[in-house]
């Protein structure tokens, strides 16, 4: 297991705080909140509108080369059975509200860092700044660690999140995606989407 933890230091008051943004790749990650493994009951497949999942927190989700395809991606040795995303040339994904954690499988045939390419790297952002990142061998062929785990800690959220592989064709490949939004995030949707509710009721 791997883990990078980006340190911002926030003033607050009289007093300095740490807030973290801590970055895993492992064999294994936690399950949040809000959950997504594009199997689920009706959900879209093929060449689906990138915002086919706004319903649930996820404002937009796209590939490098602008597309957003969800498959039956288990004809690659070591990708799980069932539909995943798929993403040539990276994965981007925009929430409609803060997070504080988010976790999901992913495959890339990139293969290790090297000074000629290769190897894959996580950025993350809050309101369009970076605010974390972290490069790893991305896990292909039923080899590697497939999961990634971003944490934030210390007041620190986050609203975006590309993921890219530098191999010569890279693809991505996202299943059993999950995330927190954090502490009054999803209070915060559930007015306003009562508050357009009422507005249309009128």
């Amino acid at each position: 297991m791997k883990t990078h933890t980006a340190t911002l230091a926030l003033l607050a008051a009289a007093t300095t705080g740490h807030a973290a943004i801590t970055i895993t790749d492992g064999t294994s990650a936690p399950t949040y909140d809000v959950t997504l493994n594009f199997d689920e009951a009706g959900g879209p497949t093929g060449s689906v509108p990138a915002d086919s999942w706004a319903g649930i927190g996820l404002a937009d989700i796209i590939s490098g080369e602008g597309s957003t395809v969800v498959g039956d991606n288990n004809q690659l040795w070591g990708i799980n059975d069932g539909n995943s995303f798929y993403g040539a040339y990276g994965v981007f994904m925009t929430f409609s509200t803060d997070l504080t954690n988010f976790s999901a499988q992913i495959w890339d045939p990139s293969g290790p860092p090297s000074p000629f390419g290769g190897g894959a790297g996580v950025f993350v952002y809050n309101n369009g700044t970076e605010v974390a990142n972290y490069f790893y061998e991305p896990a292909w062929g039923g080899l590697g660690n497939e999961w990634l785990d971003i944490s934030a800690d210390g007041g620190m959220v986050f609203d975006e999140i590309r993921i890219l592989g530098y191999g010569f064709f890279p693809t991505t490949y996202m299943d059993n995606a999950s995330w927190t939004p954090a502490p009054g995030a999803a209070a915060l949707l559930s007015c306003v989407g009562l508050g357009a509710l009422r507005r249309r009721r009128r």
